[in-house]
């Protein structure tokens, strides 16, 4: 990606949403996909970048379909030379079309686009979306009330997505009965749906759109209008379980007054949340309904009738819960309204996808201003990403340790990451400013101030609405960091940093692995290994407290090894060490280790206990980042540290060369390590490990401190934040070296989930091409 230039947008009418401005960027579009409702028409487009692809959402108001049409165009004529060497730009645009207006607009998209359109079966459409949405994306969907707001679901177990409903509500209501990916029937439906709503609006309020009649219901009251229990008993009735404020009669207080009455009697207000509560209590009643009468207890509510409105949220929840006594919750979706378009886009067939998608919030988007969810663009991974298969429970694996719901928690870490961020400003600045000409210095300069402003506008909102981008976690903060800098073209600011920290390690290392191998006891060994990993461990440049000890010259590594406390109550150190040397359990075979940081963590750390496992007869597999986060090291730097240091060590040589020692990469770019999303030829790797190593603060304490394994597991790292250290009963700098056995009694097979996967790669919701080769 071209972002010379890079800048924010502070133009537009809505500042929340600012663009990120690339001016020298070429956009080129491989694929567009259009869903054309009775009110909206839902835009979804693939561009390409550099190593890889974005999926892009957009709406217009189908009245305006010329607006959606000319946009289109646009993106057309965009595209780069068809003398390119992308063969993706060689071929003509097919445009995939769903919807009632696939069929209406049909003839205009033809006469003024001059491409092909091929219409899509709608209700195919919404499903395939759906399929993809919940199963593909993290926090996609979650529950609403007014006590409670935004209660995110954890992405399902393939094997655990059906059966369901879907409601989807746009001028109308369709309600389908999903059984399996591919096998869906339409059960029911109601005319009475956001058309209803719109058009009784319009003709009783002065609103001009959806949007401002859902905003002015904001503040109106309902009983000036309906006719509630209490109004016609004067009390709750509590024999038939009804309270006062229950409405017996929509609109039934205006035909009570038995007056002719004006629309002028009465607030626009008023009746527009009166007829949001009548539209969206008729929905809610006919869904329970419906899904009581098929047994099936999952609802998802889709359709951009919903628009992340709280008011038609909470009616709709408060609905599906009383009439179904509590046993079932209505769930929604962030990208609420592009099921229909993300599933007709899902209908490029090609190839089977050899990719998965990852939500980046950088420029963040709502269906309206004043929606309290956004989504985000969906960028394609550089890999498949699969749930790894050593997890006890994939239904209640939860990578991340701190849930960050209390408002205390939620300020804290926000304020940290905000007085962070000067310093990580200074370092893009200086990132290439040793080889840069002025012209080229000043635009690295103008990016870093725009990363300031980006990611201090996203952390100014996130204080507003934590969970606006889905559950606020340390992870999604950090992860929202990376993003920031990686579109305002800063890939890897720490590149220098690194570079030198191993080039210091590996000149310490003979030294270090000559002490090692000096040792005769095994148990004294592992012992000196272990220290080693916690030391190297202390060298993390996303702890502030850290990078001042490092910045005044007062962190060596032996001054790290003194630093850090391994308090009993979590050092189980020996009881690895009895593992290791016990002759009454068969010699563990194979090992996987999740590395963290460069330099002495890796060089001085990680590698001489990999190196240590070799000795013992194991396969030793480096799981590392496919791409920068911080000074964690990377897939290239990783390969080319070992390589390196296979020159020094002979030991360490051969089990490079045999594969005795392997790197391979996780698929992410984050400081933490979600299981559920790891590349899939690793976790084919790892179908056969008998020991997992979770190294890091990032990956064994921020996340998956609280994971289960079905094979042995060892988790070791060291608390450089006091707050974490104090919610989990430690303190600053103690040790974690935390081993279990495992529980091979595991209740659900992982390995089948990935083989299922895998066979029903052909399925719609599977398959696309990737607009990338």
């Amino acid at each position: 990606m071209n972002v010379t230039g890079a800048k924010i947008c502070d133009e537009g009418p809505h500042p929340e949403t600012r663009d990120i401005v690339l001016p020298n960027q070429t956009e080129s579009v491989s694929q567009i996909a259009v869903d054309i409702g009775g009110s909206l028409a839902k835009v979804v487009y693939f561009s390409n970048i550099s190593k890889g692809g974005r999926l892009n959402f957009i709406k217009f108001e189908t009245e305006k379909i010329d607006e959606c049409i000319d946009f289109i165009r646009n993106l057309i004529a965009a595209r780069r030379n068809p003398d390119s060497s992308d063969l993706n730009l060689k071929k003509k645009i097919v445009i995939k079309a769903t919807g009632g207006g696939a069929h209406k607009f049909y003839d205009a998209f033809i006469d003024k686009l001059k491409v092909k359109v091929e219409k899509e079966d709608e209700m195919e459409c919404l499903i395939t979306g759906l399929n993809f949405l919940i199963s593909e994306i993290p926090y996609e969907v979650f529950t609403y009330n007014e006590n409670d707001p935004m209660c995110f679901e954890d992405t399902p177990n393939p094997t655990n997505m059906f059966p369901y409903m879907l409601v989807n509500i746009g001028s109308g209501v369709s309600i389908l009965k999903v059984t399996e990916s591919n096998k869906f029937e339409r059960i029911s439906g109601t005319s009475l749906g956001g058309g209803t709503l719109w058009g009784l609006l319009s003709l009783l309020t002065g609103a001009k759109s959806f949007d401002e009649m859902l905003e002015i219901s904001k503040h109106g009251d309902n009983t000036n209008v309906d006719m509630l229990v209490g109004d016609i008993y004067g009390s709750d009735y509590n024999k038939i379980g009804l309270k006062s404020t229950t409405i017996a009669s929509s609109m039934g207080k205006v035909f009570k007054k038995n007056i002719k009455q004006s629309v002028g009697n009465f607030r626009s207000e008023d009746i527009s949340k009166s007829l949001l509560y009548m539209v969206s209590n008729n929905i809610g009643q006919i869904a329970y309904l419906n899904a009581q009468a098929h047994g099936l207890k999952r609802i998802y509510f889709g359709g951009c009738f919903i628009r992340g409105h709280p008011i038609t949220m909470n009616t709709l929840s408060y609905a599906i819960n009383f009439w179904s006594q509590g046993t079932m919750k209505a769930l929604f979706l962030r990208h609420e309204g592009y099921l229909g378009a993300v599933g007709a886009f899902l209908q490029y067939r090609t190839k089977q996808r050899s990719y998965s998608f990852s939500e980046i919030f950088t420029v963040p988007q709502m269906i309206t201003e004043n929606s309290v969810n956004a989504y985000g663009i969906l960028e394609s991974t550089s890999t498949k990403l699969v749930a790894f298969p050593k997890l006890e429970n994939l239904d209640e694996y939860q990578p991340d340790t701190l849930q960050l719901t209390d408002p205390t928690a939620q300020k804290y870490w926000i304020d940290v990451l905000e007085r962070n961020l000067h310093s990580l400003v200074e370092l893009a600045k200086e990132w290439t400013s040793d080889s840069e000409n002025d012209g080229q210095n000043q635009d690295v300069q103008s990016r870093a101030s725009s990363f300031d402003t980006l990611f201090r506008s996203h952390l100014a909102r996130l204080r507003d609405q934590p969970n606006m981008y889905g559950a606020l976690t340390v992870r999604s903060l950090l992860n929202l960091r990376e993003q920031c800098l990686h579109e305002l073209g800063f890939p890897d600011i720490f590149s220098k940093v690194k570079a030198a920290e191993n080039k210091s390690a590996l000149h310490k290392l003979p030294g270090l692995l000559k002490k090692v191998d000096s040792l005769q006891s095994l148990e004294d060994k592992i012992e000196l290994l272990i220290d080693n990993i916690l030391a190297g461990n202390m060298f993390d440049w996303g702890s502030s407290q850290i990078v001042k000890l490092i910045k005044d010259g007062e962190l060596s590594f032996e001054a790290a090894k003194e630093k850090t406390n391994k308090p009993d109550k979590l050092n189980h150190t020996k009881k690895f060490i009895e593992r290791i040397i016990s002759k009454n359990k068969p010699p563990l075979k194979k090992a996987v280790i999740f590395v963290d940081n460069s330099g002495a963590d890796i060089v001085l750390g990680v590698i001489p206990f990999a190196r240590f496992l070799v000795s013992l007869g194991m396969d030793v597999i480096l799981a590392v980042n496919s791409h920068p986060a911080i000074n964690d090291i990377t897939f290239e730097e990783l390969s080319e540290v070992v390589a390196s240091i296979a020159e020094l060590d002979s030991l360490v040589a051969a089990a490079w060369a045999s594969k005795k020692i392997s790197v391979m990469e996780t698929g992410s770019a984050s400081l933490c390590l979600d299981l559920r999303r790891i590349n899939e030829d690793l976790v084919e790797a790892c179908q056969d490990v008998d020991l997992i190593v979770l190294e890091g603060m990032g990956r064994a304490i921020h996340t998956n401190y609280n994971a289960k394994f079905t094979c042995e597991s060892l988790k070791i790292a060291v608390f450089k934040n006091a707050a974490t250290a104090t919610e989990l009963g430690a303190h600053m700098y103690d040790a974690i070296v935390l081993y279990e056995e495992g529980n091979n009694n595991k209740p659900s097979s992982i390995a089948e989930n990935i083989t299922n996967s895998k066979e029903n790669s052909n399925n719609s919701e599977n398959t696309v091409s990737n607009g990338i080769d």
